[in-house]
């Protein structure tokens, strides 16, 4: 009797102590639970921008006229880190895949190049037509428009343009059937040495968009007073894409990069930094651009 009475004491108190631990123990087993069901959030991908100026000139991922890469930074929501890194034109292109994790902003597609990288599905810029740009002051020496395939000899060897950039479908054959009317600059901040060239009159005019010849003057101190003359066959707009590396961390960049650039908030941001950096007559130009990009997005103020 008296070993049936503490066999059922000592039972009794295991069970007891057994449920001391469960309701001891259940919330911790729930928050645990709780906390492994949360969504784990990634890490943001991590890519180097190349560009032809250094960061301490000219910072691509601060804001600046028509700095659309740093509008797109604004909008990323932690998706992505980038950190600027000094190449030139062609030193970009053999770079891109070397890097794996690497982007460059503002370039013409093409089949060429989309061998070699791949390209955001939107363009990061619209910009009005290239420009062959010269001293305004000798404006009297040129036609209203400029037909580059039929350039007098005193212009050969006199027209600045930067080694390995893209000039567009209309000018590329021009340039490499025609080598001799160019004057071919390379290296590091080359379309700014073209600029101080020409302030210099050691070339007759550069291959630019007037919109950035203006930029990269008040960047750098220049003074002088320059003009834009139309280009014959070079008078529609012209888009400027991202280029990321093409390997499957650059897949992921680009794929990241057309998430953000389809937010309705970075189209309207888009929209609103190129209508405040260019002129009534340029606005006119590339609204007809817009409203192409934008078809499918209706409901966007233009």
């Amino acid at each position: 009797m008296i070993y049936s009475e503490a066999k059922i004491a000592i039972i009794s108190g295991l069970k007891v102590i057994k449920l001391h631990l469960v309701t001891r123990t259940f919330p911790s087993v729930l928050l645990a639970f709780f906390i492994l069901s949360l969504p784990v959030k990634s890490a943001p991908l991590e890519g180097i921008l190349l560009a032809e100026t250094d960061s301490n000139q000219s910072d691509l991922t601060k804001a600046q006229p028509l700095g659309m890469f740093a509008v797109l930074l604004d909008h990323r929501e932690e998706r992505f880190n980038f950190t600027q890194q000094q190449a030139s034109y062609s030193r970009s292109w053999s770079d891109l895949n070397k890097l794996g994790n690497a982007c460059m902003y503002n370039k013409f597609k093409s089949a060429e190049r989309e061998q070699v990288s791949y390209f955001s599905q939107k363009p990061i810029t619209v910009y009005p037509p290239l420009r062959f740009i010269i001293l305004k002051k000798n404006l009297h020496l040129f036609p209203d428009i400029i037909d580059f395939k039929n350039l007098p000899p005193s212009m050969k060897g006199n027209v600045g343009v930067v080694t390995a950039r893209s000039y567009g479908d209309n000018l590329n054959p021009i340039i490499a059937e025609h080598p001799e009317y160019f004057y071919f600059r390379s290296g590091m901040n080359s379309t700014n040495k073209l600029l101080e060239m020409l302030a210099k009159e050691r070339v007759v005019g550069i291959l630019e968009y007037s919109a950035e010849v203006g930029f990269i003057k008040h960047k750098i101190g220049m003074a002088f007073e320059h003009y834009a003359i139309p280009i014959k066959g070079v008078l529609q707009p012209n888009y400027g894409y991202i280029a990321c590396s093409k390997t499957p961390m650059g897949r992921q960049l680009v794929d990241s990069i057309d998430t953000v650039m389809s937010q309705p908030s970075f189209i309207q941001a888009f929209i609103d930094e190129h209508n405040r950096n260019f002129d009534e007559d340029e606005k006119a130009l590339i609204k007809p651009e817009f409203d192409k990009l934008l078809k499918s997005e209706p409901s966007l103020p233009q």
